[in-house]
């Protein structure tokens, strides 16, 4: 559940995590998704409220800091022989010149772009940048769909549909009507927190909740879930690609 308020001038979105065992609120800050509230399952929105609004200092301190990360971040530069993320480590971008079309492939620790001659002899980083952000958006279905016929049987669950595209506050999400749509970024991550995340959101296509029955049908299939989900944390945001 997503909301909205007014704190000090500021308009602050959180999301609120509801949990049927908790009887108290509490507030944290996730690197993907903002301020979060957890509460009890029937907390009446008055109630979130006035915390949010108690801790008004806090939370603007707490995000203020998340946005300084944000912004010193660095992503990649874009030239050749500096490294570009991908599953978790790093390739070296490398040019070469090609009679063919543009492509990117990759080749044991590189990440080769193929230009046409003249535009390997003085490439742009714009030109680099696309071709590469357009590779890690097609590796990523090829990534994501290779997990999930992996996992897809150990679940015993059938997506009605699947799309890998741009989402800039998820990893993954499943609709009710059984869709899961994942964050292309995911192909950035450590495999074992890309697959923490396919079958997270397939284990929601049984139990679309977050209960009990639900993290022990995740720990059923990931029996280190917990660490990964560490995991997914300290990956943070990815980059800002």
């Amino acid at each position: 559940m997503e909301a909205a308020l007014d704190l000090g001038g500021n308009r602050v979105a959180y999301r609120i995590r509801l949990s049927r065992g908790r009887r108290t609120l509490a507030l944290s800050i996730d690197p993907e998704q903002g301020l979060v509230v957890h509460a009890p399952a029937r907390v009446e929105p008055a109630r979130v409220e006035a915390l949010l609004r108690e801790k008004a200092r806090w939370i603007l301190r707490q995000l203020a800091r998340l946005e300084a990360a944000r912004v010193e971040r660095r992503a990649p530069a874009w030239l050749p022989e500096l490294p570009v993320p991908y599953r978790g480590g790093q390739l070296t971008l490398r040019l070469e010149a090609t009679a063919g079309s543009p492509e990117v492939q990759p080749a044991a620790d590189a990440l080769i772009v193929r230009l046409p001659p003249l535009e390997a002899l003085d490439p742009e980083p714009g030109r680099i940048q696309a071709l590469v952000l357009a590779w890690y958006r097609e590796e990523a279905r090829r990534v994501i769909d290779e997990r999930l016929a992996r996992f897809r049987p150990l679940i015993g669950v059938e997506p009605v549909q699947v799309r890998v595209k741009e989402q800039r506050r998820r990893w993954g999400t499943c609709t009710a009507r059984g869709a899961l749509y994942f964050n292309w970024r995911l192909v950035l991550a450590p495999p074992e927190v890309l697959d923490y995340v396919v079958v997270h959101e397939l284990c929601h296509l049984r139990v679309l909740n977050h209960s009990p029955e639900f993290w022990r049908l995740v720990a059923e299939v990931l029996p280190d879930h917990r660490e990964r989900r560490r995991g997914l944390r300290a990956f943070g945001e990815a980059l800002a690609l």
